[in-house]
């Protein structure tokens, strides 16, 4: 049965050849290795894209990318990389790392560090069998405002969160915080 994969980000990074992760690396892979990170459900891809955001970064641009990974193509396990004699995020990076060098699959099925129990997909855009994926055009997604403290009356504009009208609570922990030690605060009014 074919298999799903979603990701939800910038309409920049839609291409899906994994230059983000090969410029800076990933809990996956170090720097210099490409690999397209992808989720086992669009809800998934949002909130991992979510724990990386402020609620002041209303994210705006963004798409949903949809890949059918067909049956003939292989999708390991990450266990058959880890290394049982070390844990943590450098284990996962080291066995990101071993994949990619086997050569042995185009997919690598890791779990979630933010939904216990869902998978996100590793799709290496170098092995040969990458062509066979099936990649859906760019959907536009919207973020649910409320997901960033907003209200329907204090939606941000022009994808940035005024903070004294969106945010009056965010506001007043800056400023305060900004006063303790001993900043001036010049606050732009719109």
């Amino acid at each position: 049965m074919p298999v799903a994969a979603y990701r939800v980000c910038r309409r920049t990074y839609a291409r899906l050849d994994g230059e983000g992760s090969r410029r800076v690396g990933g809990r996956w892979n170090s720097p210099g290795r490409p690999v397209v990170y992808m989720a086992q459900s669009v809800a998934l891809a949002v909130l991992e894209n979510l724990v990386h955001m402020s609620r002041q970064d209303y994210p705006t641009g963004y798409v949903i990318v949809g890949a059918i990974i067909p049956d003939h193509v292989r999708i390991l396990s990450h266990t058959r990389f880890l290394d049982s004699q070390s844990s943590g995020a450098t284990s996962e990076r080291r066995a990101g790392d071993a994949w990619l060098a086997s050569g042995e699959s185009a997919i690598l099925r890791v779990p979630s560090a933010v939904v216990q129990g869902d998978w996100n997909f590793l799709i290496n855009p170098r092995h040969l069998d990458f062509a066979q994926i099936t990649v859906e055009p760019p959907v536009p997604m919207r973020f649910d405002e409320r997901l960033f403290g907003h209200t329907q009356h204090q939606t941000p504009q022009a994808g940035r969160c005024s903070m004294r009208r969106a945010c009056p609570e965010t506001a007043r922990r800056l400023i305060t915080i900004l006063r303790s030690h001993g900043g001036r605060l010049k606050v732009k009014q719109y």
